[in-house]
């Protein structure tokens, strides 16, 4: 059985002999706090799949033959940030206030399974660990060849309902831990808002007021949290021009303002599906590492296969695999996660 046969099996729900099980798993909310809240498939993982890997690699360079999108190069003197023109409702909004702390509820996020800061190792924190490290290996080596800063992370989905933010707030707090890196992560769905309802910043001026109203600066968005290490830029209230705007060379223009003020710092993108807006691939040009979550059972051959297509343009880091349906020794079934990680060079070949 081929390394796609496989991945493309755990796609549709099919057990592959000799998998790893582990411990069971809950579900969780996605994101969201009132009544159109989305599931999730949280808690238990199984150890990573580098047959997961390669078929990712091997889908990815099948589909697309991966010719990644030029981006200018960075400088060590960053340009000025170019404002967009007034849209002549400055005097309509109210200034945002700088220097409040945002108080994430960890008790909420550790009720609905999230890797908070005290929690302790287990299956699923450890399954984080190994693709943090993979992304933090590809930001500590020169000779990767991206062609945009490799701490700028993009996490998105090929459709709703994949998991996608929950993976999105677990990394994001996951590398948060870690001893000599920041996270500042950013919320690119104004229209759903799922990463910022998550940490409770919903509704707060954001990413696209930045990117709309030349009356706001950068500091005026991100909001520093209770979590030492962690930093939020919510998606804002401004709804016009949405694509255009992350297409924008202004935000070419912050992507590298963000990844160069500070050399510690990781930039964690959560990004609408990419099959459901086109959000994701306007941005994807400007973001150096792109992980795709696919959900077990649920997105088909075609899906993924066409969501690949549509990110024909750039260079998708890896695929991450949830929701998989094992069964134990014992006969109990659970639903956990299952990654798959690895990168296409320039080439198109798997490194």
């Amino acid at each position: 059985m081929s390394t796609i046969d496989r991945l493309m099996g755990r796609l549709t729900g099919d057990r592959v002999p000799g998998g790893q099980a582990a411990t069971s798993a809950d579900r969780h909310d996605e994101g969201g706090e009132d009544g159109s809240e989305r599931r999730a498939e949280a808690g238990g993982a199984a150890t990573t799949s580098i047959a997961d890997a390669g078929a990712a690699r091997e889908v990815t360079a099948d589909v697309a033959g991966r010719a990644a999108s030029a981006v200018p190069p960075t400088s060590s003197a960053r340009p000025p940030i170019p404002r967009p023109p007034s849209s002549g409702h400055g005097s309509q909004h109210a200034a945002p206030a700088r220097g409040r702390i945002l108080e994430i509820d960890l008790g909420r996020l550790a009720a609905r399974g999230h890797l908070v800061p005290g929690r302790g190792t287990d299956t699923m924190s450890e399954q984080y660990q190994q693709i943090k490290r993979r992304l933090l290996a590809n930001i500590n080596d020169p000779s990767a060849g991206f062609d945009a800063p490799a701490n700028l992370i993009m996490i998105t989905s090929s459709l709703p309902n994949e998991g996608k933010t929950f993976t999105s707030v677990n990394l994001a707090l996951s590398l948060a831990m870690e001893l000599d890196r920041t996270v500042l992560a950013v919320d690119t769905d104004v229209i759903k808002q799922d990463l910022s309802r998550t940490f409770g910043a919903a509704g707060r001026p954001g990413l696209f007021d930045y990117l709309s109203r030349d009356d706001i600066s950068l500091p005026d968005v991100i909001c520093n949290t209770n979590v030492p290490k962690l930093a939020l830029v919510p998606a804002g209230t401004e709804r016009t021009t949405i694509t255009e705007r992350l297409a924008s060379e202004a935000m070419r223009r912050l992507t590298l303002e963000l990844a160069q003020r500070y050399a510690d710092r990781i930039v964690l993108f959560d990004c609408p599906p990419v099959l459901a807006t086109t959000g994701a691939t306007a941005l994807a040009p400007y973001i150096g590492q792109i992980a795709l979550v696919v959900e077990a059972g649920r997105t088909t051959h075609d899906t993924l296969r066409h969501a690949l297509q549509m990110l024909e343009h750039v260079r998708i880091t890896g695929l991450i695999l949830n929701k998989v349906k094992e069964t134990m020794a014992d006969g109990y079934q659970y639903y956990g996660y299952r990654y798959g990680y690895g990168y296409l060079t320039p080439s198109g070949k798997s490194g």
